[in-house]
């Protein structure tokens, strides 16, 4: 086995590893959210939320925490053996330590602060959107990457980037349809809103897309490492 493989197959554990955490820990907030958690309809900060989701949010957001510093070491890997040859490395580095940094602080917000917007004006969600814009800008500015040898990476390109176009679009209908209907919640199925409106629904595949984009970088870079 050659050194690349060895530290290819040492990185992706550590990836595996937060998968396996942020899995557990998804279901089990889940599994104690009052009465049955819509998937469709329920944003994912309300599996984190103290208010909320009393009796499960430490397990969403500890299983954050954990897996956003389980990601430090993937990352780091990846950067010191697997992307010697990427232009731009230090962008997508750069970016995946910003979005890991504040994703970790986002679980840490949750678990120990019970409402920081309320201290902080848009605390939470500037957070939140960093943590996003980090993970996404790094992912999909290696895909980018990735392209230009091989165009079969437009296909996992696509995938990424769909529930965000998803998200724009949808938003932008309601906004000129029905601006009424305030925040997604479970009133919105009562309602008869169809789930593909629902930010909800495209928010929770974009959290998954993004998460298989994120092991996908390894097998990005041994492709490239190769004559």
């Amino acid at each position: 086995m050659s050194f690349i493989e060895t530290n290819k197959n040492s990185a992706f554990g550590w990836y595996l590893a937060s998968v396996l955490v942020m899995c557990c820990g998804t279901v089990l907030a889940a599994y104690y959210y009052p009465g049955e958690f819509d998937w469709v309809y329920t944003v994912a900060s309300a599996l984190a939320s103290q208010k909320h989701n009393p009796a499960g949010s430490f397990w969403f957001a500890g299983a954050l925490t954990a897996a956003m510093v389980l990601l430090w070491p993937y990352v780091t890997a990846l950067r010191t053996r697997l992307f010697s040859s990427i232009p731009h490395a230090g962008f997508v580095i750069g970016a995946l330590r910003m979005g890991l940094l504040c994703g970790a602080l986002l679980g840490i917000e949750k678990l120990y602060i019970r409402d920081l917007s309320g201290w902080v004006y848009k605390a939470h969600e500037i957070l939140a959107l960093l943590a996003f814009f980090g993970l996404y800008a790094g992912v999909l500015g290696s895909l980018v990457q990735a392209m230009r040898r091989k165009k079969i990476y437009f296909i996992h390109l696509t995938l990424i980037v769909g529930p965000l176009l998803a998200i724009g679009i949808t938003q932008f209908l309601l906004y000129v349809d029905q601006r009424n209907l305030g925040w997604v919640d479970t009133g919105w199925r009562e309602m008869g809103i169809p789930f593909w409106l629902s930010f909800a629904f495209w928010q929770w595949l974009a959290i998954v897309f993004l998460w298989l984009g994120l092991g996908l970088l390894a097998l990005i870079n041994i492709n490239h490492s190769k004559p």
